[in-house]
């Protein structure tokens, strides 16, 4: 196993930090979305590397976002998301970063289970 400079918590809630702020760049400018979603994407491999160190935290993740998360469903899921209509696109944005959505419920996930509400 490679050896870890960033702790676990910190190193997820910095790629959720950046998949986020990626989604809200999808949103804010349509010329980018594509662009913004593949960079969103790119997280998706460390993340389920770094999710192997704990295996509640894993599970948890697979249960709200495994679709974008874990094939064969994750590559479709974000190449989807970068290419449907506008519309459908901002509903499918909002679920992710509204207060209390898919981002907020991971982000608690990794509090919970550091202890760091």
């Amino acid at each position: 196993m490679t050896p870890r400079r960033t702790e676990f918590a910190a190193f997820v809630l910095d790629l959720l930090d950046f998949m986020e702020e990626k989604l809200r760049e999808a949103q804010r400018d349509e010329t980018s979305r594509v662009g913004a979603i593949n960079e969103a994407a790119g997280a998706v491999a460390p993340l389920r590397d770094r999710l192997r160190e704990n295996e509640l935290v894993q599970a948890q993740f697979m249960l709200v976002f495994d679709n974008e998360l874990y094939e064969p469903y994750a590559t479709g899921r974000w190449r989807d998301l970068a290419r449907m209509p506008r519309t459908d696109f901002e509903t499918e944005a909002e679920a992710f970063l509204k207060p209390g959505g898919t981002f907020a419920a991971l982000r608690a996930i990794v509090g919970a289970a550091q202890g760091i509400g």
